[in-house]
């Protein structure tokens, strides 16, 4: 299932009808059957592609002047590399990747818009072909079409593409992720795994949503909502639904009895703050060899000032052990833990999540991952970060 149409400008429906083979394609305009000369003075065809610019459903004019060209060596009459052209490769889909990017801005310093920057690279590039053969056209004449790219989005992830990521993030396809505990920590991992092209999100948290959830979550819901108090997983299904199309949402608290609740999920967030039932989720989860992260914070009040640690352990395939030896994930601690008094520290909630995010998206291999750790602390008083177990 692809994003909702896009609705072009007006520059792109004249290229369309001057007749540019103009598609949209994981998130790059293309501009497909291009003729240019190869390094064998051979008349072939290429295609020119560049990220767009997407403004909720519509496509803006972007001012990088720089375009990108796959099909092969784009060269001039005699063969000679065309000199704006630098190799370069970059993924536009998962079909479709160009290998030199060309850079040539016009004496203005910069271009009007799509069309001015399209017929200005097609003319470059054509021009020397179109002298080889006369028949050579770079405007064949099609309607236009966007690819279908099976997004889990609502609208077009343009950040992605912008990036050159595409093949990257490919990472993320498949995964059922859940998520158990939807407080301060669970909610801004929900809001890093909902901007991810993962194919499920199961939000598990059976608690109704209060004020003093809305001083540690993203996002500020209106007082009118609060008097609803809805529950919390039905809350964030409806905020991060507006984004993203798996999002599932479960109003259950995970215990002994609901443990299958996960039996889909690729990977689970362990984010509540019930220690009692930590333990049954995460022998469950072992048994199964399903991979976790579980995140904890200890605050207390030192001196007039809070302080403690932030705690991320991960039980990854073939690096589990650390979490029972080493007892990683602590049981309650009430009488000094001043973090159950809900003090609003909505900052410490979002840097849990982060760490627990990083942690995951290194698993995956979007990250680099050097130290392959499987308990890692965040001290607030030293500002430091420690890893242990690490292999």
């Amino acid at each position: 299932m692809s994003s909702v149409p896009l609705v072009r400008n007006a520059q792109l429906d004249q290229l369309i009808h001057e007749g540019y083979d103009v598609v949209v394609d994981a998130g790059h305009l293309v501009v497909r059957r291009i003729p240019f000369v190869n390094e064998h003075r051979q008349v072939q065809l290429g295609f020119l592609a560049y990220p767009v610019t997407v403004t909720g459903d519509a496509i803006v004019y972007s001012s990088d002047h720089r375009i990108w060209f796959g099909g092969g060596v784009p060269c001039d009459e005699s063969g000679t590399p065309l000199f704006i052209a630098t190799p370069e490769d970059r993924v536009v889909s998962a079909e479709l990747r160009a290998s030199y990017m060309l850079s040539s801005k016009p004496a203005s310093g910069a271009y009007t818009d799509d069309r001015a920057k399209v017929m200005a690279y097609t003319q470059i590039v054509s021009h020397p072909a179109e002298a080889l053969d006369p028949s050579a056209t770079s405007t064949p004449g099609a309607a236009w079409q966007e690819v279908e790219d099976h997004s889990p989005f609502n609208y077009l992830d343009t950040a992605t593409t912008r990036a050159g990521l595409t093949t990257l993030s490919a990472c993320f396809h498949g995964q059922t992720i859940a998520i158990v505990g939807l407080g301060g920590t669970g909610s801004y991992i929900l809001d890093q795994v909902a901007k991810t092209p993962v194919q499920r999100i199961i939000l598990l948290d059976g608690d109704t949503f209060e004020n003093h959830n809305a001083f540690r979550a993203p996002g500020a819901p209106t007082l009118e909502l609060l008097r609803e108090r809805p529950s919390k997983a039905q809350y964030f299904a409806d905020i991060y639904s507006h984004m993203h199309r798996g999002v599932v949402p479960v109003p259950q608290f995970v215990d002994e009895d609901t443990l299958h609740l996960l039996d889909d999920s690729t990977f689970v967030f362990i984010a509540t703050d019930d220690a009692d039932t930590k333990m049954s989720i995460v022998s469950y989860l072992e048994q199964r060899g399903t991979p976790f992260v579980d995140v904890g914070m200890g605050i207390e009040e030192v001196g007039g000032k809070l302080t403690g640690l932030l705690r991320v352990t991960s039980s990854l395939p073939g690096h589990s052990s650390h979490v029972q030896t080493k007892g990683r994930i602590p049981g309650p601690a009430p009488e000094r833990d001043d973090y159950a008094r809900n003090i609003q520290i909505a900052d410490l909630n979002a840097l849990n999540a982060q760490l627990a995010i990083t942690r995951w998206k290194r698993y995956l291999g979007l990250y680099a991952d050097l130290t392959n750790e499987g308990f890692s602390t965040y001290s607030v008083a030293t500002n430091e970060l420690a890893n242990e177990d690490t292999r």
